[in-house]
């Protein structure tokens, strides 16, 4: 080969490269050049504040924490039911940067729009479609309203990163599928995605899960040439990677499935319905189907949401259906566009009719909000684009003109992204102000995972053991209290005595106007951490008693964080191994005197 030859394809991979991270940058703009915390009903300001102090327990403890810890409950077991890998990892990067939780927290969101955009471009580059084609899915997925909105408007980064690496995590286990053994890039790109994506968003790992077995079952049935190229041995090496990857998170995930149900959020199932109806609106045919990105509102929900699907990616994808031919050489591609097709129309009506959601079993609906389906149809639409790309013989000129239709399609969605997230108003909120208020809750509700299970006792005229939050350290405290045995106080724990081991005094239930734990003074179980009461008058004949409270070790616990350091081994070793192994054989290969020569050598 030439050297010109053997440059070309680098020069043409350099352009693609340059193109995405231009467009990268039109689209990430207000998270690098700005300090908004973008809006008063978003959730990105009180994930950064969720980010700073898990790094803080990290720091403390070199170990992440299930609690939150505020002035105004401790033992708060919000990192035990939601996104606990994805927020102990970028608290341990904030760490590594020395201490910079906004610059961690960023670069995660700049790594989603990477895995995104590479994802897709990635399995399109496997399926033969050209360099500038293979951006086209790409393009299309991060341009969209959806992923728009969840970024800007609600602030949703768990959610962001955990549909961030559905792409990255399809194409990287087809590849190790695909291979005759297993390669580092392709394996770590799966390991990575992987963790990513079951340390995120619970609501994203069920959706997720459920629309990949259900592709994984409508090809193989199909798809006789797909099925044919599924082999015993590169599923065994996808699950080989795969599942200790999603092992990494059962320190959390375990504990989430064992006490979801006893939660507020958990056990609202009537709760979460009404939002899900309330909430239907938004996705209406007239909301949907426009060019315009103007924000969709409903009394229930003010929230400036632009919610339209790409209307002319759809009719290009349609158009495709009718042009593309139909032989025998384009069977296999044919039969996937119409299965992602029909995923695409089927989730649709299933995000617009509420009824057809929530006769899913009763999980499905715990989503809260139908138009996160929308996501979904998204990702079959792209799948279907990818399809259609796919070079088959000899194309007709009508072909090639579809083909170039992609071109307006792909700038449409673009200036309409960038016309969407340059309308929020800038600056806004200042993103390190949330670093000022170490004790206060910024955002959010932290009520969602407290314990609803126990029995609820009114803590109106009990008197109340409130733990300081300079009490805490490592998950730990301990408090001395004047309070004769059997006395209940009132506390401001609020995790349940699943998660927490109390000494000194006995767990009996929760106080029905905060959720927090109420305790029975003496006759403890044993754990650490609580604070002081005051003693009246008479406190010279009042006992004193040593409350203790710490971090539970329930099976669930225990078994979860078993299970994670047996993912990070298992990981560890193959990723380690591989390199090892190629530097062995190539060590073999120049010490064997045995080994061939070439003509050149002799």
């Amino acid at each position: 080969m030439s050297r010109g030859s053997r440059t070309s394809p680098i020069i043409r991979e350099a352009a693609v490269l340059g193109a995405a991270v231009l467009l990268l940058g039109a689209l990430t703009w207000p998270l690098l050049f700005t300090y908004s915390g973008f809006g008063d009903h978003s959730d990105w300001m009180h994930d950064l504040w969720l980010v700073w102090h898990q790094s803080l327990s990290i720091q403390s403890s070199q170990a992440p924490s299930f609690f939150l810890n505020t002035s105004y409950s401790v033992f708060n077991p919000t990192y035990a039911f939601y996104g606990g890998t994805l927020y102990a990892l970028t608290g341990a990067l904030s760490l590594v940067l020395g201490g910079a939780p906004v610059a961690a927290y960023v670069l995660t969101y700049l790594l989603d729009f990477a895995a995104a955009f590479g994802g897709w471009y990635w399995l399109a580059r496997m399926a033969g479609v050209g360099r500038w084609l293979a951006t086209v899915p790409s393009l299309i997925y991060i341009t969209s309203a959806y992923y728009m909105l969840v970024i800007y408007v609600q602030g949703d980064w768990p959610e962001s990163t955990g549909i961030s690496m559905l792409p990255l995590m399809a194409a990287a286990g087809l590849s190790v599928m695909r291979a005759d053994r297993l390669r580092l890039p392709a394996a770590f790109a799966l390991a990575a995605s992987g963790i990513l994506f079951f340390g995120s968003h619970n609501v994203t790992i069920m959706l997720g899960l459920s629309m990949i077995a259900v592709t994984a079952i409508a090809v193989a049935i199909c798809v006789p040439n797909a099925r044919r190229q599924v082999t015993l041995r590169g599923v065994a090496r996808v699950a080989g990677v795969l599942v200790p990857a999603a092992l990494v998170s059962a320190w959390y995930l375990l504990p989430t499935l064992a006490y979801e149900s006893r939660t507020r959020i958990g056990g609202e199932y009537d709760r979460a319905t009404v939002a899900v109806r309330d909430t239907s609106k938004l996705v209406s045919f007239g909301h949907l189907f426009t060019l315009s990105r103007a924000s969709a509102r409903t009394v229930p929900s003010p929230y400036p949401f632009a919610l339209s699907l790409p209307v002319l990616a759809i009719i290009w994808v349609l158009a495709g259906i009718l042009i593309l031919p139909w032989g025998k050489h384009r069977s296999t591609w044919t039969r996937l566009l119409l299965i992602c097709s029909g995923m695409a129309l089927v989730i649709t009506v299933m995000m617009t009719h509420v009824g057809l959601l929530l006769a899913l079993p009763r999980p499905y609906g715990l989503i809260q909000f139908s138009y996160r389906l929308e996501n979904y149809v998204l990702l079959a639409l792209c799948g279907a684009i990818l399809a259609a790309l796919v070079p088959a013989g000899r194309a007709s000129r009508r072909t090639r003109v579809w083909r170039l239709m992609a071109i307006p399609v792909c700038a449409v969605s673009l200036v309409a992204a960038i016309r969407q997230i340059s309308a929020f108003p800038y600056p806004g909120q200042d993103r390190y102000g949330v670093l000022r208020s170490y004790g206060q809750i910024y955002l959010g509700n932290i009520e969602d995972y407290q314990d609803v299970s126990a029995p609820m006792i009114s803590g109106q005229d009990l008197p109340t053991v409130d733990i300081p939050l300079n009490a805490v350290h490592s998950d730990r405290a301990s408090l001395t209290v004047h309070a004769r045995p059997g006395t209940l106080v009132a506390t401001n724990i609020a995790a349940g005595s699943y998660l927490v081991h109390v000494a000194g005094a006995t767990p009996v239930g929760v106080d029905s106007q905060t959720d927090d734990m109420v305790l029975r003074i003496g006759a403890g179980n044993g754990a650490r951490a609580v604070s002081t009461v005051k003693a009246p008058s008479t406190a010279a004949s009042i006992p004193t008693e040593t409350i203790s409270v710490s971090a539970g070790d329930s099976l669930p616990v225990a078994l979860g964080r078993l299970l994670t350091l047996a993912g990070l081994v298992i990981l560890v070793l193959q990723l380690v191994a591989l390199p090892a192994r190629r530097l062995l054989a190539q060590r073999v290969r120049v010490s064997d005197p045995a080994r061939p020569v070439n003509a050149a050598q002799q």
